[in-house]
């Protein structure tokens, strides 16, 4: 039973970090939990404890998809405090894929995500919220304090228990990918991890 709260917990965390919905494949290889259906009674049951304990926070699910927003009768109450991101919403959401496998290689990020993780990977360095560390050809993806502090001992939370999972091995990328994967690694690696050395957090 202990087992089982704490993924239920680590779905809580995640639809609370994740800047979009998640469907309920994503919360299954989140948690490794082969049972969809074990994952939406998880979920339901998230989406109804929020409901029970009358929270200004609640869980929806829509078409499938599930979401923690704030609701609708306290969002003008308290909208002055929310803050601009500083980061892109397409950094924030390879963000959120790396804060769930700390430590991965950037060719494997790529190889999930796309071609497209290179500039947000630098974006994400700049900013302080991760480090890159060479890796042979690639480059080490490891999130950084300021992370933790931005977003929070929750999501720090996730992030510990996912740098203890294996992640699984990745399909093969098709040849464009690992024509790209080749040429910018070689000349990205070394500044990207000059530019982590030199990052205050």
């Amino acid at each position: 039973m202990p087992a089982d709260i704490n993924e239920k917990r680590v779905i809580e965390a995640a639809l609370f970090i994740s800047p979009r919905e998640l469907t309920l494949q994503e919360m299954k290889q989140l948690t490794g939990i082969g049972a969809l259906g074990y994952i939406q009674k998880m979920a339901e049951e998230l989406v109804q404890e929020y409901k029970d304990k009358g929270s200004a926070i609640e869980i929806v699910n829509m078409d499938g998809k599930y979401s923690m927003r704030i609701k609708n009768d306290y969002v003008n109450r308290v909208k002055q405090f929310a803050q601009e991101t500083e980061i892109s919403k397409p950094a924030l959401r390879t963000l959120a894929y790396i804060s769930k496998h700390d430590g991965m290689l950037k060719s494997e990020l790529a190889r999930k995500i796309g071609a497209q993780i290179y500039d947000d990977v630098r974006e994400l360095v700049e900013k302080g919220f991760i480090k890159t560390h060479k890796a042979g050809r690639t480059a080490k993806i490891t999130l950084t304090e300021k992370f933790r502090t931005y977003f929070g001992d929750v999501k720090a939370n996730v992030v510990a228990q996912q740098a203890q999972q294996t992640i699984p091995t990745a399909t093969a990328a098709n040849s464009e990918e690992n024509t790209k994967e080749s040429k910018s690694e070689s000349t990205e690696s070394k500044s990207a991890e000059d530019e982590s050395q030199q990052m205050t957090l």
